[in-house]
């Protein structure tokens, strides 16, 4: 009988995220982050709402997830899980981080990765003290924002948030530059896997 993978004791990141759309960049900064932190598996969790921003372009949630799922799934490392789209309404990461704890086993505390303009939001996120005792924190800078490592340093100490940085590669690719380009009929072609490249044309998305 095969075990369950949810239930084998990994060493586990969490990558959430509205994903409009899943890019090159997301695919490589979670496999340099997956290395550079010995992680045995990253769980790629979209969005349903996010509580912070407003959706643009109106693309279904469904549409969202299923680019995240063809984009990863020659990847044995990573996997994706609908708990945010499957709850509906507004997702707030401390009820998934909840989640987490019930469904996956897992060696220490998990993990989870977000880009350094989200971590400049961390105090304003719901129940942010139980989730700073839930998740440890990788932050991954943007380009042109490692000057601002030490603010953000600053920020997340006060926060008492535990986190780490990466900084070994910069990817200058955006999903609102993606929805720009076809918006404007430009091309998108190996910004996107291919697989994500075909649906995103078939499905007529933000046009």
């Amino acid at each position: 009988m095969t075990e369950n993978p949810l239930k084998q004791e990994i060493k586990l990141g969490i990558f959430g995220g509205t994903f409009n759309p899943i890019h090159i960049g997301h695919l490589i900064l979670a496999e340099d982050v997956r290395e550079e932190f010995k992680l045995d598996r990253v769980v790629f969790i979209p969005t349903n709402l996010p509580p912070h921003k407003r959706l643009e372009n109106g693309v279904s949630s469904s549409h969202r997830a299923e680019m995240v799922k063809i984009a990863i799934e020659d990847n044995p490392y990573f996997s994706i899980d609908y708990v945010e789209i499957n709850r509906g309404g507004l997702s707030y990461t401390v009820n998934t981080a909840e989640y987490i704890y019930e469904n996956y086993s897992f060696r220490g505390k998990p993990y989870f990765i977000l880009g350094s303009d989200q971590a400049f939001t961390l105090k304003n996120w719901k129940d942010i003290d139980k989730l700073s005792t839930l998740f440890d924190f990788i932050v991954i800078l943007r380009r042109g924002e490692r000057g601002s490592i030490k603010d953000l340093k600053k920020y997340l100490n006060e926060a008492k948030i535990n986190h780490e940085f990466f900084t070994k590669r910069e990817v200058d690719v955006t999903s609102s530059e993606i929805r720009h380009r076809i918006k404007t009929g430009q091309s998108i072609r190996y910004l996107v896997t291919p697989a994500v490249y075909i649906y995103i044309k078939e499905n007529k998305l933000y046009v």
